[in-house]
C-alpha cells in the first residue's frame, strides 16, 4: 500500500470512530495523521473531536490549524467562536460535581445538620383574650371560606371560565373576574397535579410519623424538606416529577415511533428563520432571560447519560452534517428513576428532579446544604 493510500485509509478509519462517538480513539488516531501528513481535514476533524468531549482549548487549537487550509470555512470560525468562548467560560467545569441518582440516597428519610437552621422563637401561652380573637377569627374565616368556595363555585358551572382562548376572566368585572380565578384554581389543584407515588405512599416513599426535627417549624431548608410536615419529601430535591395528565397519555414511545416524524425534521421545519428576526414590540431578551433562569429554579431531570442516547438521523441537506461530521444527531436520555418498583405502580414512567420543587432561588443558592 503507497503512503497516500495509508493515510487516506487511516483518516477513514478516525472518521468511522468519530461517526461512532468513540473521540478518544479518534483522536489519538488523527494526532498520527496530522504528524505525518498534515491537512486540513484531519485538524477540522480534531477540533471537533475535542469540543465534543469538552475540551475547548484543545478544540480552538486545531480549529486555528483547519482554518490555515482553508480559511473562508464559515463552520470553522463558528466552531473556533464557541470554542473559546467556552473555553474561557470554563462551561466544561461541572458545578457541583457531576453526580447520578443513587437509590438509597433517593429513599434515605431527610437530615437536617444540627446548627443548620435557627432555634424557632420560643413559644408563649396565649391570654384569655388573644385564645377569644383566635377562636372568632378561625370561626369567621371558616365561614368566609365556605362562602367564597360556593360563590366561585357557582360562578364557575354557570358562567363557565372557557373562552375562544382558553379563559376569559379578564373580561369580566372586577368580583366576577376574581371568583373565576377562584374557581379556576380549584379546578387545577383538583384535576391538574397528580402524584408519581403510588397510592398510599408518601412523596420518596417516606415512612408516616416521623418527627420535625428543631428548626423546620419556622425556617425553610435547602433541600426543601419539611415543607409539608405530615409528608417531609413533598417537593424535596431528589424526588419525582408529578404530572399532570392521565397515565394513559404518557405512554414513552420508542423506536420507529418515537422517531416519527424525524425530531430534527420537525426543528428545522417550525424553527429555522427566514429572512429577519420578526420582533415583538413589547417584549425584549430579558424576559426570556427571566423565564429560563426561573425553570432552572424548579425543574433539572440531573445529569444525562451520556454512552446512552437517542441517535436521530440527519438529512443530506441538514446543515449540522456537514458542520460536525455526523450523520446523525446524539441526544443523550434522561437518566432513569431508580426508586422504581416494577410491576407495582399504576404511572408508566416517572423521573426525578434534581432540584427543588419550591420557588426557593435554588437556582442561585443550590439545593443542598452544602
Amino acid at each position: 500500500m503507497s503512503e497516500s493510500s495509508q493515510q487516506l485509509a487511516t483518516l477513514e478509519e478516525a472518521t468511522r470512530l468519530f461517526e461512532q462517538r468513540d473521540y478518544d480513539a479518534a483522536i489519538q488516531m488523527l494526532e498520527q495523521v496530522v504528524s505525518e501528513h498534515p491537512d486540513g481535514e484531519s485538524h477540522a476533524l480534531l477540533a471537533i473531536s475535542y469540543f465534543q468531549l469538552g475540551q475547548y482549548e484543545s478544540a480552538a487549537k486545531y480549529c486555528e490549524a483547519a482554518l490555515g487550509y482553508s480559511p473562508d470555512d464559515q463552520d470553522l470560525k463558528d466552531i473556533l467562536v464557541a470554542a473559546q468562548r467556552n473555553a474561557v467560560a470554563e462551561v466544561s467545569v461541572f458545578v457541583p460535581d457531576r453526580y447520578h441518582f443513587d437509590r438509597d440516597r433517593l429513599l434515605a428519610e431527610p437530615s437536617v445538620p444540627e446548627g443548620t437552621l435557627p432555634s424557632p422563637p420560643r413559644a408563649t401561652s396565649p391570654g384569655l383574650v388573644s385564645r377569644m380573637r383566635n377562636v372568632l377569627g378561625n370561626g369567621a374565616g371558616i365561614i368566609a371560606s365556605v362562602s367564597m368556595n360556593a360563590l366561585s363555585t357557582m360562578v364557575g358551572k354557570v358562567l363557565g371560565y372557557r373562552g375562544e382562548v382558553w379563559t376569559n376572566w379578564y373580561r369580566r368585572r372586577f368580583v366576577l373576574a376574581i371568583l373565576t380565578l377562584a374557581y379556576m384554581r380549584e379546578q387545577l389543584n383538583k384535576n391538574n397535579l397528580k402524584t408519581t407515588y403510588p397510592s398510599g405512599n408518601l412523596t420518596g416513599f417516606q415512612r408516616r410519623g416521623q418527627i420535625p426535627p428543631e428548626g423546620v417549624t419556622h425556617f425553610r431548608t435547602a433541600d426543601g424538606t419539611w415543607n409539608n410536615l405530615s409528608d417531609p419529601k413533598e417537593g424535596a430535591a431528589g424526588t419525582r416529577f408529578p404530572r399532570n395528565v392521565e397515565n394513559h397519555a404518557i405512554h414513552p414511545e420508542t423506536g420507529e415511533e418515537l422517531m416519527t416524524p424525524n425530531p430534527r425534521t420537525v426543528s428545522r421545519t417550525f424553527l429555522t428563520r427566514e429572512g429577519d428576526m420578526k420582533e415583538v414590540p413589547f417584549l425584549n431578551i430579558l424576559a426570556a432571560s427571566w423565564i429560563n433562569f426561573q425553570n432552572h429554579d424548579w425543574v433539572h431531570h440531573g445529569e444525562t447519560l451520556q454512552r446512552d442516547v437517542h441517535e436521530i438521523p440527519l438529512n443530506e441537506d441538514d446543515p449540522a452534517r456537514k458542520k460536525y461530521r455526523q450523520k446523525n444527531m446524539f441526544v443523550p436520555k434522561t437518566q432513569p428513576d431508580p426508586t422504581r418498583m416494577p410491576g407495582k405502580e399504576e404511572t408508566p414512567i416517572t423521573f426525578i428532579n434534581e432540584v427543588t420543587h419550591w420557588w426557593d432561588g435554588s437556582q442561585i443558592y443550590g439545593s443542598d446544604q452544602d
